[in-house]
Parts: C-alpha cells; sequence; structure tokens
C-alpha cells in the first residue's frame, strides 16, 4: 500500500514538473513571437520555431490555435442527367 502511494506521489510530481515545463515554453515562445512583431530585434528573426513550439504546446494543453470554424455542409445535390441523343 505504501509503495502505490509512492508511485502516485511521483507520477504527481511528474505531472506537475511537465506541466511547468509546458507553460515555460508557451511563455518563451509568445514573448519571442511578441518581441520578433514588435521590431525588437535587430535582424529579422525567423518566426517558424517558435511559432511551432507554440502551436505544439498549446496543442498538448488542448487548445487550438487557428481558426476553428466549421464550414456548413451542403446537402448533396442531384447532377441532372445529359439528355439521351435521339437516333438519327
Amino acid at each position: 500500500m505504501a509503495e502505490e502511494q509512492v508511485k502516485q506521489e511521483q507520477e504527481n510530481d511528474n505531472s506537475r514538473l511537465g506541466d511547468v515545463i509546458k507553460v515555460v515554453l508557451l511563455g518563451w515562445a509568445m514573448a519571442i513571437l511578441t518581441a520578433n512583431y514588435l521590431g525588437v530585434f535587430k535582424q529579422s528573426l525567423d518566426p517558424t520555431y517558435p511559432a511551432s513550439i507554440l502551436s505544439g504546446t498549446a496543442a498538448s494543453f488542448g487548445l487550438a490555435v487557428g481558426n476553428n470554424k466549421k464550414k456548413k455542409e451542403e446537402p448533396p445535390t442531384l447532377k441532372p442527367e445529359p439528355p439521351a441523343s435521339k437516333p438519327k
């Protein structure tokens, strides 16, 4: 019984540590992207890497970054058949 409690506590600690690391990565990526867009860096920084870290970390928390609008499905329509050719 004591071993189960120790394992449970270790899993909780690992989970908390993982969440802290995710939050730090999320903050770092947002700070780099914001600084880049505000022109803080002398040279242009490629925002691809921080943006991918941001979207991946946000997805691990269950957040969806981007457009979540779903297109309405149109009911299927029947195409009219071409008229049969008349025999000559």
